[in-house]
């Protein structure tokens, strides 16, 4: 059945802060293992409502450029972090992340978190392969399926989220090795495991949310339940060396 809304646009009228799997906690462990310092500059793929790259910003003192590519996830962003998008010591633009406009060996590292299954992968590790510098990092945390996901579950979970890649954790990092990305670290948990973040994230709501963003909602947390046994999340750290 065709629909008039996704899955991320649920997220942009709900106002989803953090939609990630492991939450501000996963989040946080894994930026505290990367070299990031005053300084450093830091694209975040993906921002959403920007609050990793405000806390980059804040924490961290990076410069930070949150990029999306949905309009209304940019303009949540930019308004519930006016006082740093106007100090000019966050940044944030609307594109895609296979085409981004920045030179060359722009950026010490990139983040992205829950992008890669969404997004042509190939175009987007590209362009990231072209923006680092040599030696800067990758970072990217991912839904990562068991190998004995069934094939017409994995197929029914990746068309309701809009999910382009569904990938194993070897399949992931052979990925990401075939880019040039040497994985250092993965920080790999399970839906409601020890130690998993399943606090419910603040929201910052739309005034008109349309009722098919409910129901998608509500078939959101059906499918979670669902797939939960197959399922898992892993943050891939990674170090890029040009070749």
């Amino acid at each position: 059945m065709s629909r008039s809304f996704t899955y991320t646009d649920m997220l942009a009228y709900f106002g989803v802060t953090i939609a990630h799997p492991g939450g501000r906690r996963m989040t946080e462990k894994a930026i505290n293992m990367l070299p990031i310092s005053s300084g450093t500059r830091v694209a975040e793929l993906g921002c959403g409502l920007g609050d990793t790259a405000r806390w980059l910003a804040s924490e961290k003192e990076a410069i930070v450029y949150g990029i999306d590519t949905h309009p209304l996830m940019i303009a949540k962003a930019r308004q519930r972090h006016q006082e740093d998008f106007d100090s000019k010591k966050l940044h944030f633009l609307h594109t895609d992340a296979s085409s981004i406009p920045f030179p060359d060996y722009a950026m010490d590292g990139i983040i992205a978190e829950s992008v890669l299954s969404f997004t042509d992968v190939h175009a987007v590790l590209k362009e990231c392969r072209r923006m680092l510098r040599p030696g800067g990092f990758f970072a990217s945390l991912d839904l990562i399926a068991d190998p004995d996901f069934p094939p017409e579950n994995k197929k029914e979970y990746g068309s309701f989220y809009g999910m382009k890649n569904v990938l194993t954790k070897k399949e992931w990092v052979t990925l990401l090795e075939n880019y040039g990305f040497t994985v250092k670290h993965i920080l790999e948990e399970r839906p409601g495991g020890t130690g998993a973040d399943d606090s419910i994230p603040e929201l910052v709501l739309s005034g008109d949310i349309p009722v098919e963003c409910y129901e998608l909602m509500e078939e959101h947390v059906y499918r979670l339940e669902k797939f939960q046994s197959w399922t898992g999340y892993g943050y891939f750290i990674c170090k890029y060396e040009k070749d």
